[in-house]
């Protein structure tokens, strides 16, 4: 199977670095043309996003409602869903990407909800913009899907708790809280032509001048001549 143009593929959460106070257009130009950079990312987290949501579908499964740990009142039951992967006009992207949960409440409107293995921290609060483009570009698409209309966002957080059960078996237990996001899917064709607007200029453009993440990298690479 032909790999895809990494240039007309765009997941939500990659459109919300673009939301980012530290958004460097010189990486996300240079990443679309020639890649990622290496990174080193746990997998334990993986593994933990995966057990929460398959949490809430046992749960769904075996007792035909959400399981305790889960702060909401007002959901109906969970949805099943593809993965987004739908054509745009505003660029010429393909938007993508999967949500953790989508829930239909007991007013009939859908809620997307997204599961966050981490503790809340001024690091977080960091991201919020990245993550309110993230949900808000999956309301934008599920309507293609015919789940609609969306009336809620939230990032549901699963923090370590510092309470540990030693006794017997070493259990670590966790702390969910909740982040509402406000629904506002107009910022999405703005940011998907502004990341066209990126990618169309024939070289990388100027950089963050406080960007910490691949600038440094990938002009190590271009120096020695592995990048166009």
């Amino acid at each position: 199977m032909a790999k895809q143009d990494q240039t007309k593929v765009i997941s939500g959460k990659d459109l919300g670095q673009l939301a980012l106070d530290d958004f460097c257009p010189r990486c996300f130009w240079l990443e679309r043309h020639n890649g990622k950079s290496p990174q080193i990312f746990p997998g334990i987290f993986s593994t933990l996003d995966s057990l929460t949501k398959k949490s809430v579908r046992r749960s769904y499964a075996e007792r035909s409602r959400q399981p305790d740990w889960l702060p909401f009142a007002d959901i109906e039951r969970v949805v099943d869903f593809k993965q987004i992967k739908i054509p745009t006009e505003y660029g010429d992207w393909i938007l993508s990407g999967t949500p953790d949960d989508v829930f239909q409440l007991t007013d009939g409107t859908f809620f997307i909800a997204d599961y966050k293995t981490a503790k809340y921290s001024a690091n977080q609060d960091r991201l919020l913009p990245m993550y309110r483009v993230q949900l808000n570009a999956y309301a934008y698409a599920l309507p293609e899907q015919g789940i609609s209309p969306i009336s809620r966002l939230a990032l549901v957080y699963c923090e370590p708790s510092e309470n540990l059960d030693t006794d017997t078996d070493f259990k670590l237990s966790f702390t969910i809280n909740q982040h509402e996001i406000h629904l506002d899917t107009s910022e999405i064709p703005k940011l998907l032509l502004r990341a066209r607007e990126i990618l169309d200029s024939a070289k990388p453009p100027p950089a963050n001048p406080s960007c910490k993440n691949i600038c440094a990298w990938v002009g190590k690479v271009h120096q020695n001549g592995h990048l166009n």
